[in-house]
């Protein structure tokens, strides 16, 4: 507010004027230099900010950023995927709506455990199973050793390194051995 004599100098000027979320973009009316004969209202201007919300989803399938005006209401993405990881959350609240900043938000994610289970096709032995992380060196685990008298053991697949991210099933056969009987007539 200016308060002056008619005619008299108005002065000083009053600052910009700030508001949360908005740029102010001048006045409705020219400020007069000298006073005038009336009361005048003379009303800011404001233009609304746009700010943006990045989202960081460490390694996880992309979200697009959200950008709209501030103080508009927020609608929160579909949660990320991650190969090996189950999704745990983010770091901080989506807001319910657009804050007066560019904000990032970051995904947190849990490694999940995979087993590898070895089995007997015949059910002769119970099955051997490793569990591990995914994406863990798997070369520490050995196929059992299983026997059978006059047999060979086969295995449908190879151990996976490094760990995958499903359980694998590793099964063994059983291939009849065949051996000669030699008869020595000397």
């Amino acid at each position: 507010m200016i308060t002056a004599k008619y005619s008299g100098d108005v002065t000083p000027l009053p600052a910009d004027p700030k508001k949360t979320g908005y740029t102010f973009a001048g006045w409705d009316k020219t400020i007069p230099a000298k006073m005038p004969a009336e009361d005048m209202t003379i009303t800011a201007q404001w233009q609304i900010n746009q700010y943006t919300i990045h989202f960081n989803t460490n390694g996880g399938t992309e979200i697009a950023d959200i950008t709209q005006d501030y103080d508009t209401a927020v609608t929160a993405p579909a949660n990320p995927t991650k190969e090996g990881y189950t999704f745990s959350g983010w770091d901080q609240t989506i807001p319910s709506t657009m804050p007066a900043e560019d904000m990032t938000i970051t995904a947190l994610w849990n490694i999940n455990s995979y087993e590898i289970r070895f089995r007997d096709s015949e059910n002769r032995y119970p099955d051997v199973v490793y569990t591990g992380n995914y994406n863990s060196s798997t070369s520490s685990i050995k196929k059992p050793t299983w026997t059978k008298t006059g047999y060979t053991i086969h295995w449908d697949k190879e151990i996976p390194n490094p760990m995958p991210a499903t359980g694998t099933l590793i099964t063994a056969s059983w291939t009849i051995n065949q051996y000669t009987i030699s008869f020595d007539t000397t």
